[in-house]
């Protein structure tokens, strides 16, 4: 099993597909990763060397934000709508969807769970 960044990747799926169970990859970012150190998008997880492994925790440390770093930036951001007094800021304090969706008939649920914290 290999992991990166405290996230472990499951040894069957393939590399494409393994990649994004990293917060802040996506299949978009794997799949540049994959081209840009020149591996197959087939090859699976347990194939991998522990110098593709070193190759693909060096592409990644250097060129993406991953896991608690970018927790903390998105956290960071809302708290910065929230404290300048934005309209987006007010919808993430009351738990209320932030970008533009109607909650006449949609977002119920959230409505729902806002008021039982209350």
């Amino acid at each position: 099993m290999l992991v990166l960044f405290g996230v472990s990747l499951s040894k069957e799926k393939k590399l494409i597909y393994a990649l994004p169970e990293l917060r802040g990859i996506g299949l978009s970012n794997a799949q540049q990763i994959c081209k840009e150190l020149g591996y197959s998008p087939e090859i699976r997880v347990k194939n991998l060397t522990e110098e593709q492994n070193f190759e693909i925790a060096k592409k990644i440390k250097e060129g993406f934000m991953l896991e608690g770093n970018l927790r903390e930036e998105e956290k960071s951001n809302i708290q910065r709508y929230v404290s300048n007094g934005s309209f987006r800021g007010f919808r993430h304090k009351n738990k209320l969807p932030v970008r533009g969706q109607r909650t006449h008939s949609n977002a119920k649920t959230i409505r729902r769970m806002s008021l039982k914290l209350k």
